[in-house]
């Protein structure tokens, strides 16, 4: 009764000044006021008390609207957003509900060094799941070679799937070829098949006629980026996928890389009538590797393991892709299923290492003298009568690998997911039950203030080189500067001192030093569960740039233009960041 004069009293009411509107507009914003006072408030007493009470779940990151919780400040700016939080937080984890997820992000540090060590209790199925069913959009009915796999990665199943069929223990099974075919001598002969096919392609590469190494005249790409993605990208999918590939799907990159700039699309699970182009792209990418496939499968049959002794063949490709072909058979995979499968390869195998490609060799480009300490340094790589490359020889060398560690630094914001398997674990006070899904990126980790090395303190105030600028030395300790190394050392005077200008003498007699960043820099994740696919990155990265600037010299047009090109942040938090714009150079056939 009294709620109804009240509703009748309500409808009638009519504002009748500037007060009244103040009054109706406070009275609507109060329950978000007070939604994020009281997160705000719980946040803050449970970081505040961690240290008194142990086993504790970690704080939330305040949030307004109820029912959204945090969607709305992640999904505009997940980098931003993740930054402040972890502002706010320090080194204590913090729980977020996006959409219809609930995570918990791991800071930088010991926890997370934690979390990789409990890896024998964790499962990245979830994103398995997530990646394959939204990124690469596999059928719901080979969704269930996913959904019914509980038994782990290792070769003992976990316990209730002891009496589970062998073959169809997927995570174990692909964990097993990925880590065994690329490693040893398949990785070797992949390897040397794509520097092959790559040298080639630049030797041969119409972009830059051959012509022009005589009269040494420049041309001018509009580019870096697009060129070198797009050579790398044929010569690593020739080297994984057979030398019929792009005959069959001659505009497969460009194809490609349109699918990979909608990747947040899908993961965001767009519906397909809000991205019609974006599903329809990834729908021709399946249906290329369909396409190759068929073709495959039609002049090399796989019937068992006598067809995958080969390390490498020009249909199927790689050994590891027939491998694969077993697996899913065994699995009872569809044609389409099996496509997406081979797209998650691609793409994993793509898409992060080659923006971090660009992101070096544009850092050789640019800075004085660079070029000549890289090609120095690796010269003695390079067979010039047979045209081969000492690969062990090339990704050993200092300079070089230091400028490969810091373009992962430096562009890298990948984000491993780990849910728990056991019925609860523990980081050092806080505690995590069944279900719960943690995460970390490698993001903030790489950028973290005092702890990475920025050499010289300016008169200016600022660093030499700040944690958001490429350092091509920053990995390298130099025996006569102690100053050098990649973390940021205790005493201050040593970063008083002028900067001495480093020599190819220098960097032959420098150490490259890792020691002591595990938890603060992890592009391949960590753990049991780390990139399989690392040796073969690191070793794709390190020999195309190496092989590009011992091809090409190159300018670049506008060098502050240049300096001003940024990570494209709409990428984040998916992986590598390509550029955002493009860095236009000039370019020619280096004299040899």
């Amino acid at each position: 009764m009294a709620l109804d004069s009240f509703s009748r009293a309500f409808a009638a009411w009519r504002p009748s000044g500037p007060s009244d509107y103040l009054a109706v507009s406070a009275l609507l914003l109060l329950p978000f006021l007070l939604t994020y006072t009281l997160t705000y408030i719980k946040g803050y007493w449970i970081k505040t008390t961690r240290s008194k009470h142990g086993g504790r779940e970690p704080p939330p990151a305040p949030y307004a609207i109820p029912g959204l919780a945090n969607t709305i400040g992640f999904a505009r700016d997940p980098e931003g957003y993740l930054r402040r939080m972890l502002k706010r937080f320090g080194e204590v984890p913090f729980r977020l509900i996006v959409g219809p997820y609930r995570f918990y992000h791991i800071p930088p540090g010991d926890l997370l060094l934690q979390l990789f060590r409990a890896s024998r209790d964790l499962t990245a199925k979830p994103l398995t799941v997530m990646a394959m069913r939204d990124q690469f959009g596999l059928p719901e009915e080979d969704m269930n070679v996913i959904y019914r796999d509980d038994s782990g990665i290792n070769a003992k199943p976990l316990e209730g799937f002891e009496n589970m069929d062998p073959k169809h223990r997927l995570m174990h099974n692909n964990h097993r070829d990925l880590h065994n075919l690329l490693s040893g001598s398949a990785l070797d002969v992949m390897t040397a098949r794509f520097v092959e096919i790559y040298s080639d392609q630049t030797r041969e590469s119409q972009v830059v006629p051959k012509s022009q190494s005589s009269n040494k005249e420049w041309t001018q790409l509009p580019d870096l980026y697009e060129f070198l993605r797009d050579e790398m990208f044929q010569a690593a999918c020739t080297a994984l996928l057979g030398d019929h590939f792009f005959r069959l799907n001659p505009n497969f990159s460009s194809v490609f890389w349109e699918f990979d700039r909608n990747v947040m699309a899908y993961t965001r699970r767009l519906p397909r009538w809000l991205a019609r182009r974006a599903y329809q792209v990834r729908d021709e990418t399946i249906e290329a590797l369909v396409r190759w496939r068929d073709h495959a499968s039609e002049h090399y049959p796989i019937h068992g393991p006598e067809e995958t002794k080969a390390e490498w063949e020009p249909f199927w490709g790689a050994k590891l892709m027939r491998a694969r072909e077993i697996m899913l058979n065994d699995l009872a995979v569809s044609k389409t299923g099996k496509a997406v499968f081979d797209l998650g390869m691609l793409w994993a195998t793509n898409a992060n290492v080659i923006p971090s490609a660009f992101w070096a060799l544009r850092a050789i480009i640019a800075t004085p003298g660079l070029t000549e300490r890289v090609l120095a340094e690796t010269s003695s790589c390079f067979d010039e009568e047979t045209g081969g490359v000492d690969i062990a020889a090339l990704c050993s060398k200092p300079l070089l690998t230091s400028i490969y560690l810091e373009a992962l630094r430096f562009s890298v914001g990948v984000t491993p997911a780990r849910n728990l398997l056991v019925p609860s674990i523990e980081l050092g006070p806080w505690k995590f039950e069944r279900g719960s899904t943690l995460i970390a990126n490698n993001w903030f980790g790489s950028r973290a203030l005092g702890f990475w090395n920025t050499g010289r303190d300016l008169d200016s105030g600022k660093p030499e080189h700040p944690v958001d600028s490429f350092w091509a030395e920053r990995w390298l300790e130099y025996p006569d500067d102690p100053a050098s190394g990649p973390l940021r050392k205790p005493d201050a005077s040593l970063y008083r001192a002028a900067t001495k200008p480093r020599t190819i003498e220098d960097d032959a007699n420098a150490k490259v030093v890792t020691t002591g960043t595990a938890g603060y820099f992890f592009p391949y994740g960590g753990g049991t569960k780390i990139c399989p696919g690392r040796f073969f990155a690191k070793q794709e990265m390190m020999s195309a740039v190496a092989v590009f600037l011992r091809e090409f010299e190159f300018e670049l047009v506008d060098k502050e233009a240049a300096d001003r090109i940024e990570l494209d942040m709409s990428y984040f938090p998916a992986g590598s960041l390509p550029p955002k714009g493009k860095t236009a150079v000039r370019i020619r056939r280096r004299e040899r």
